[in-house]
């Protein structure tokens, strides 16, 4: 192609959010989901938002009592979390952007069944007991049946339950499948990365993008999940015994790559070397 008549290449140096269903407006460089599999992200990203603000300061809580009563607060995000997780990856067995890639559903439907074995979501599993009976009929409750329901989950296991979403999400992550858009172009143009980095400008015609008139080396909105589980872990650790296996960190510019705390025993440990790369 003739140098002079090519699309030239720009690196966009926009500071963009990703949208927040706390947000007061959206700017219009914000980034929203705008395929399936991006929306099913984009929900599991604001529970984490909500695991992430409770977690804040947790450590400064001044009893055990107090922190109790803060995990006690987060199983409800965190039950939203795993069936979110879930769907996710029930859709991607299906989806339409899947069928070509018979190995990758493979790997999602083991990577599905090794969540729901260490996060167990059946109607007598602890954490929907935990999320149905504190979270919705509290009301209903005498202080020792309260206290016998949430005696179920301890601190460790709600913890590792927390850490297997993050470990499930980081190989789910790289998948090329999310599509972003974003509204910072004139009437009459669409914007939207299917494929990273590139953000496309595209010229609509009758409302369907009918050439590319730009393109722009952006970062991906998956940054945004990747922080807030990074954040996550990094105010986490107090909820685990000594000893017990969980992530400690991600390497730097990477979700795939979570180092662990080598667990002594097997007791309470979530993890296994089946599931983790």
């Amino acid at each position: 192609m003739d140098r002079e008549k090519g699309i030239p290449i720009y690196l966009d140096d926009v500071k963009r959010k990703f949208a927040e269903s706390t947000s007061q407006e959206f700017e219009v460089s914000t980034w929203h989901p705008s395929n399936p599999p991006a929306m099913h992200l984009w929900r599991c990203f604001e529970m984490l938002k909500d695991i992430e603000n409770l977690l804040k300061g947790a450590t400064l809580l001044s009893s055990e009592d107090e922190r109790r009563r803060r995990v006690k607060i987060l199983v409800t995000p965190l039950y939203s979390l795993c069936i979110a997780i879930q769907n996710l990856c029930n859709y991607l067995n299906s989806a339409p952007e899947m069928r070509s890639n018979k190995n990758q559903r493979a790997e999602i439907s083991k990577l599905l069944e090794n969540f729901l074995k260490l996060v167990p979501l059946d109607k007598t599993s602890a954490i929907k007991g935990v999320r149905d009976q504190l979270s919705a009929h509290m009301d209903k409750l005498m202080p020792y049946e309260a206290k016998k329901i949430f005696d179920k989950a301890r601190n460790h296991e709600i913890g590792t339950w927390l850490h297997q979403c993050i470990i499930t999400l980081s190989h789910l992550l790289p998948l090329e499948v999310f599509a972003w858009t974003t509204d910072d172009c004139p009437e009459g143009y669409f914007r939207s990365m299917n494929v990273e980095p590139w953000l496309l400008t595209f010229k609509l015609e009758n409302g369907k993008p009918n050439m590319i008139v730009g393109t722009d080396v952006a970062t991906s909105p998956k940054k945004f999940v990747l922080e807030a589980c990074d954040e996550i872990v990094k105010t986490s650790q107090w909820m685990f015994r000594k000893g017990d296996r969980r992530i400690v960190s991600f390497k730097e510019g990477t979700a795939l790559s979570p180092s662990y705390v080598k667990a002594k025993h097997s007791e309470g440990c979530g993890f296994n070397r089946k599931n983790i790369t």
